[in-house]
């Protein structure tokens, strides 16, 4: 009895694969398109004897332990695969294969969220991306090659519940005012304690050990509106892998994601004063539903220089991501660039060469480092703001407290 589902098509049984832009499964050789439930109940009983037949573990060399082989249900050919594939594609007869035995019982994702953008889409938002990097060098767009793209249903956990927590602000109101050449600065500090709690529905957190997980959070948001049970009738034509990480693993970066929106919102809801800092601040995450998603990712491999290069794009929403090489002699010509003018100008305005120094230091570090951001901006999420629920956040206690006041006197000598 096969392990495997070949998906073909009913009129000349030619590979199904998953069209993303009609959102059916279409024929590669007749063009026939079919919804996912026809293909569901033609297939049920075929993916029902898969998932239930017996097999047979193989290993091989370094890679013992850690790779599977299966016969395609079609040629007979043996498909190598690592042992979280669940969806593949035979690599002589082409037909798309799916593995239920991978999806049985509490390894069945809940949900799954459909490609929406092809392959064509991915090359072409990949191109796009490059357009406006200011450090990018000259080579890179003409001499970097796309060694593979990959169309990949990723697993992960949707962590739901709710975070609450307090925090405690120093707030100043500021007032000024002129004694002669000096200026005085007059602060009046307050300690501000804010209570709150926020709902948090499906945090996505990536189950995969293969995949970096600062480059999965850096292509969300998900929308969820296209979110819909799994079937696997949404796999032929894609990979697809089950979960390696388990959901206890993952739920440190869910608490973190939480309880930093929550953390976030807290100092935002101080207001009505000049300065705020936070003297302290605690949340706990209290998570009331843990479930299982496969979300769609274009993975594209580059090599430029001979160094590889990993781009991800959403499935779904079409958002590209990726780190991009700096050209350092474009990186010190923008900070001379910016650091001289502003030199020249703010001498105009300070009379000083030392704050007029200081201050174009400090405008030219915040340039480079806005710079330096757009071109390596993959980095793991710290908040969960994409997946709050209900109305947000939720103030439950808050109070103000006058404590004392400072004064500050900025002497301002007269030009001459």
């Amino acid at each position: 009895m096969p392990d495997n589902t070949a998906y073909q098509c009913p009129n000349c049984t030619g590979p199904l694969h998953f069209n993303a832009k009609v959102g059916k499964l279409t024929c590669d050789y007749c063009l026939s398109e079919f919804d996912t439930e026809e293909i569901k109940q033609l297939y049920a009983g075929k993916n029902a004897d898969a998932a239930a037949a017996e097999h047979a573990e193989n290993e091989w060399g370094d890679d013992a332990g850690r790779m599977s082989a299966y016969t395609c249900s079609t040629c007979g050919a043996e498909l190598i695969c690592e042992k979280e594939t669940a969806a593949t594609k035979c690599p002589y007869c082409n037909n798309p294969t799916v593995i239920p035995g991978q999806f049985k019982g509490t390894d069945k994702p809940d949900y799954c969220i459909p490609f929406r953008h092809e392959k064509k889409d991915a090359v072409s938002a990949l191109s796009r991306y490059y357009k406006g990097k200011m450090l990018l060098p000259k080579s890179f767009i003409s001499g970097n090659h796309i060694n593979e793209i990959q169309g990949v249903y990723i697993p992960f956990w949707l962590f739901s519940g709710t975070s609450e927590g307090s925090g405690v602000y120093d707030a100043i109101r500021e007032s000024r005012h002129r004694s002669g050449d000096n200026e005085i600065i007059t602060e009046k500090h307050y300690e501000v304690t804010r209570e709150g709690k926020m709902s948090f529905d499906k945090i996505p957190v990536d189950a995969s050990i293969k995949m970096d997980d600062a480059l999965m959070d850096s292509i969300e948001p998900y929308n969820y509106a296209d979110l819909k049970p799994f079937e696997m009738e949404y796999l032929p034509g894609f990979l697809a892998n089950k979960y390696d990480v388990s959901k206890n693993d993952s739920i440190p970066r869910a608490k973190d994601r939480a309880n930093n929106s929550l953390a976030d919102e807290l100092r935002k809801s101080v207001t009505g004063f000049d300065k705020v800092h936070t003297k302290s601040h605690a949340e706990n995450f209290t998570g009331s539903d843990i479930e299982y998603g496969l979300f769609p990712v274009w993975l594209l491999n580059t090599k430029w220089n001979g160094k590889d290069f990993m781009f991800a794009m959403n499935g779904q929403t079409g958002k590209m991501i990726g780190n991009l090489p700096i050209s350092t002699g474009k990186f010190i010509a923008w900070i001379i660039g910016v650091f001289l003018p502003s030199m020249i100008i703010l001498n105009l305005i300070f009379d000083s060469l030392f704050a007029s120094f200081l201050v174009a230091a400090v405008i030219t570090v915040i340039v480079a480092i806005v710079l330096y951001n757009s071109m390596k901006p993959v980095a793991i999420a710290r908040s969960a703001a994409s997946y709050v629920a209900g109305p947000g956040l939720e103030v439950t206690s808050k109070s103000e407290h006058y404590t004392h006041t400072t004064e500050r006197v900025i002497h301002h000598n007269k030009k001459k």
